[in-house]
């Protein structure tokens, strides 16, 4: 399975992606209320999700399918051309996703009105994860010649 070190960054890739369950994408503030915007939806602090306001893009399954994607990446390690490939296309995705999130993050914020604007830990996810795209995607070129 980890037939190289590549193996290691593609798991940790697919963890991150995982892990945009459990932290909010951004968070607002408006007056006493509080708010979260996570990628399935926005909350309020006591959890309720405000229907009112829809998330466009179903980043959760987006973000879940290229955690998958990148999980199978790790087992196409005999055919090198078809792993670049799936690399490749999983990081466009990521990037993809990324822009929408920033649209309907700023979309919501002029929403809300809020007085103040905090970003908490999901950017902090997808950040190194794009990072760990450009590295691998780098990496995979070089081990390729």
């Amino acid at each position: 399975m980890l037939q190289r070190k590549q193996s290691l960054f593609l798991l940790l890739a697919a963890l991150l992606c995982f892990a945009t369950w459990f932290f909010p994408v951004a968070s607002y503030d408006r007056g006493s209320e509080h708010f979260d915007f996570r990628t399935y939806g926005l909350y309020a602090a006591d959890g309720t999700e405000l229907l009112d306001v829809g998330v466009k893009v179903p980043f959760s399954i987006l973000l879940t399918v290229l955690g998958v994607g990148l999980l199978v990446t790790i087992f196409l390690y005999k055919d090198r051309k078809r792993q670049q490939r799936f690399v490749r296309s999983t990081y466009l995705l990521l990037l993809g996703i990324s822009v929408f999130l920033f649209i309907t993050d700023n979309s919501m914020r002029s929403y809300l009105e809020q007085g103040g604007y905090d970003q908490p830990l999901g950017p902090l996810v997808l950040s190194p994860n794009s990072g760990l795209g450009i590295g691998l995607f780098g990496g995979a070129l070089d081990q390729g010649r």
